[in-house]
């Protein structure tokens, strides 16, 4: 899938049919983005709606999604909470989706080095969104799978945010 233009919001996951067991799963997204120097990805709430040249925070989206951006910032209700790294045209950003953990979390990736900031306490369903602010920007989602396992890498450092709160 490609981005489709300066501030145009495309929906990654709008319709898939999961098995039964729709509540048990992993998920890991990847994206490879180019000509573009703002960008951001995310999950959002499964009762979102995005409107056509708005951001995913706008509409009252807000507190219905987490927005990781080019430059590092991982928002929720709060915006620019630091402490995660930026990524540049051409590197891979991924998601992982744990939906078997207690709590549920999002992890995200750039390169295949996990940020430090996660969150967790995700709701039960949720979409995937990706963005571009720029004309002639796209990206294009590189793998979509279903997991067997989560490995984490996390360090001493990592920092789990609450889905729903204010983060510092």
């Amino acid at each position: 899938m490609l981005g489709l233009g300066e501030y145009i919001l495309l929906e990654i996951i709008s319709e898939m049919i999961f098995p039964q067991d729709v509540q048990q799963f992993l998920v890991f997204k990847q994206y490879l983005h180019s000509l573009q120097r703002k960008h951001g990805m995310g999950i959002a709430d499964a009762s979102c709606s995005f409107a056509v040249g708005k951001g995913p925070s706008e509409d009252g989206n807000k507190k219905k999604t987490v927005r990781y951006f080019w430059d590092g910032e991982l928002d929720h209700i709060t915006n620019i909470t630091h402490g995660s790294g930026s990524y540049e045209d051409g590197q891979r950003i991924s998601a992982i989706v744990d939906m078997t953990s207690n709590p549920r979390k999002v992890v995200f990736y750039v390169d295949d080095i996990e940020q430090p900031n996660y969150v967790i306490k995700i709701p039960s369903e949720i979409r995937f969104w990706a963005c571009t602010y720029g004309i002639s920007s796209s990206f294009k989602v590189t793998k979509f799978q279903r997991l067997i396992q989560f490995t984490s890498q996390r360090d001493a450092g990592s920092k789990a945010l609450k889905w729903g709160k204010s983060w510092e």
